[in-house]
Order: structure tokens, then sequence, then C-alpha cells
């Protein structure tokens, strides 16, 4: 009988560490089931490197109900939403930033109509639409290669989640670039200061680095679960209304640029509050 699990990033951190000792083979079940985007993605991230398949290539990975927009992301195109349902999809970041861009803002019209369609209040969806933004316009000015910049989202009943990612210099080296953390090492600590207010890469008195305040105030009265990675470290919040305070710091395998993903959930008290 084939073995089925969840693909999750549990799994696919020891998939990762596993194959650092050669030993995936004797590590992964014969399938196991996509059901998230976070992991899924950042698979994707850590194929570039050799240590992985990527998803296409995972024989032992069923990418189920995402097999549509991997599909998309494979054909390198530069946006996709389902024409079915436009609750799901992705777009490709560029090397130049418009705000008044009108392809960027239909696509940010589906999500905040797609976490709308999670059941999540329009006040709440117009928050997190508005931190996808802030995550999105990071990537022009910290990445150091917003071209390799990819926003996804997903929505469904009592769930919205979506992943922004790319492929640039990451979070330690976006920070040493200022006089001020140039002797930071710790890609941990690099994680967790980028999520401080008013910490970047131009220093504490430049009145910059307040981008992930939008994501913290979008998920007050959720559940949420957050996964931020950079280097060899992942920052992982979870739990009703996250925030830094109750951050979970680990080292992981190494991985190129930065990845941010989250999960919204519903609980009874905030479900119907629209």
């Amino acid at each position: 009988m084939t073995s089925l699990c969840s693909f999750d990033f549990s799994v696919l951190d020891d998939l990762a560490f596993a194959a650092i000792r050669k030993k995936v083979s004797g590590l992964a079940p014969d399938q196991m089931v996509a059901q998230e985007l976070g992991p899924v993605i950042e698979l994707g991230q850590l194929s570039a490197s050799g240590l992985l398949p990527s998803p296409d290539q995972a024989t032992w990975l069923k990418l189920d109900s995402l097999g549509a927009l991997y599909n998309a992301l494979l054909r390198n195109q530069s946006q996709w939403l389902c024409p079915k349902t436009r609750r799901i999809g992705f777009f490709r970041a560029g090397r130049t930033l418009s705000s008044s861009d009108t392809v960027w803002t239909g696509f940010g019209l589906a999500i905040q109509q797609g976490a709308v369609a999670s059941s999540i209040p329009k006040k709440i969806a117009s928050q997190l639409t508005a931190a996808v933004w802030e995550l999105y316009s990071n990537l022009y000015e910290h990445s150091g290669a917003s071209e390799t910049g990819l926003i996804v989202f997903r929505a469904g009943p009592n769930r919205f989640e979506f992943v922004v990612a790319d492929k640039g210099i990451g979070v330690l080296k976006s920070l040493n670039s200022c006089a001020e953390y140039a002797a930071l090492e710790d890609h941990g600590e690099a994680l967790r200061l980028t999520l401080t207010d008013g910490i970047s890469r131009h220093g504490t008195g430049a009145s910059r680095g307040y981008g992930f305040r939008p994501l913290f105030i979008g998920l007050a009265n959720l559940n949420g679960s957050l996964r931020f990675r950079s280097g060899n470290h992942a920052l992982v919040i979870d739990g009703q209304n996250p925030s830094l305070m109750t951050a979970r710091i680990a080292e992981k395998v190494p991985i190129t640029g930065f990845l941010v993903s989250v999960v919204c959930e519903l609980d009874n008290r905030t479900n119907g509050t629209r």
C-alpha cells in the first residue's frame, strides 16, 4: 500500500537535512500530497541548488490542487489566475516598481477578493492586501534581484495563504550593507532584526523599516502561521494574534534569497464579523 502524508514544512526540513546527509531515499514516503503553498514554493527555492528535486520533478510529491498553478509557473508566465475560480494565482515581479501598475492593481484586487471569499472580513482583507504590497515593494528595495520575485496566493474556506519569495541577496547581506550592521554574521538574528520596526539597511535613524507592520496588523484576530526564510535560518510565528514576541528561530538548510509564507485561518470569533 502506498503511504500518504501531507507535505508540510516539517517534512521539507527533514528532507533537506537528509539530503545533506545523503539519506533522502530512506526518509521520503512513497508519496506525499502538497496541501499548502509555502512548502512547495520553498522546495522550488531549495531545488535551485540541486539539493532536492523541483516540485514537478519530485516523483514522491503529488501537487494535487496546486498542479495547474505550478504548470503555469513552469511556462514562465508573468502572472496567472485560475480561470475558473480566480482564487489561486501568482504574479512575477519585474526590474522596476510602479505603484500605478495596472497589472499589479488587478492582481492585488484578486488577492483582496480571494481573502473576502475565504470569509475574512473586508477590512482585514484590505489590510492583508496592503501587507502583500509592502512585501512586494520590499523586493525592489532590498533583494538586489527583484526580477526573481514571486507573489503567490490561494483562498479557501476560512483559510487564506500567500507567499512572497525572491532569489536575491537575503536579509543578512542586505543589513550588512549598512555600517550599523556590517559586523552582523547570524542569519537568524538578521531575520529578527528585519522584522523589527525601524530597522533596515538604511539604519535606525532613517525612519525606514516599517514594512512588516501592516502584516501583523492584518493578522490581528486571526490564527496565523508565518515562516520567514533566509540563509541558514527560519523564523516562525504562529497562533492567535501572531507577533514578533512569540517568534521561534531555528537553523535550517541554507536557502538563497528571502521567503515569506503566511497562512491565515479564521476562528469562531472572527468568522462572520464583516
